[in-house]
């Protein structure tokens, strides 16, 4: 195992694709060790080799984050080929729309397993060996939701709610002793490919450009102690406009 004092590690739910691979690959180009976590094992590997071919290390490690003993293995794994974990980002996530009566217990349980028992699972197996070690950063990626859920997504909403208060806890239990916690709330669509793609027509700057959301998570990541933030709020300039609805004419 390397060095405590030398590690510089950063473990990444969800890396398998979309905004977790790319901020997988944003950390190592920053010199992490990555270790990476999602469900699809392929889908990792594909993230990993995008890492090695430029030079960084990446572990896969094919994890259910609603799953408590999966989630604990992946960490003892990470911690035994890197060492300690210096930095948690919370991205993994489930997604679910649909009319609030029509929903089963069961999709509202998964979205809750995934949303928020997921990062409570993960943060709760890095935190306390960052607490004794006076150091280390816990990012939580949110979206709007967390002010104000649209019609339809009911069970992502309550989810996501739920996990900015568990940030919001954590931060104060831990901040204090050097551990800095904190939320990033990217609202509105992100500029992945397959979401520009099939917009085609729309602005470039509707969207919220991934490598916008890698640069503040190494701010935050930087930010120096006497001064650290919680909660950062992400969006493009187009979801500014007033939500309000138009009076018919």
């Amino acid at each position: 195992m390397p060095d405590m004092a030398e590690s510089k590690v950063a473990l990444i739910t969800g890396a398998g694709r979309g905004i977790g691979r790319e901020i997988a690959q944003r950390m190592a180009r920053e010199g992490y060790a990555c270790g990476l976590i999602a469900r699809t094992k392929s889908q990792l590997e594909e993230t990993a080799e995008l890492i090695r071919r430029q030079g960084g290390k990446a572990l896969v490690t094919p994890t259910d984050v609603s799953k408590k003993e999966q989630v604990l293995a992946a960490v003892a794994a990470v911690e035994r080929e890197f060492g300690p974990i210096s930095v948690l980002i919370n991205n993994a996530g489930a997604y679910l729309r649909k009319p609030f009566t029509e929903i089963t217990e069961e999709e509202f349980d998964f979205q809750l397993k995934v949303n928020c028992y997921g990062p409570f699972y993960a943060t709760q197996a890095v935190v306390g060996k960052m607490a004794e070690r006076g150091s280390g950063t816990i990012i939580f990626i949110l979206g709007s939701e967390t002010r104000g859920g649209p019609a339809q997504y009911s069970a992502y909403n309550a989810s996501k709610v739920a996990q900015r208060a568990l940030a919001e806890s954590c931060a104060y239990e831990f901040m204090h002793r050097g551990v800095h916690a904190a939320t990033l709330d990217v609202d509105g669509a992100v500029g992945l490919p397959r979401i520009t793609e099939g917009a085609p027509e729309e602005d470039p700057d509707h969207f919220v450009a991934t490598e916008a959301i890698c640069d503040e998570l190494v701010h935050l990541i930087n930010q120096p102690r006497n001064a650290w933030s919680f909660a950062v709020d992400l969006r493009s300039y187009w979801q500014w406009r007033p939500r309000v609805a138009r009076r018919p004419t």
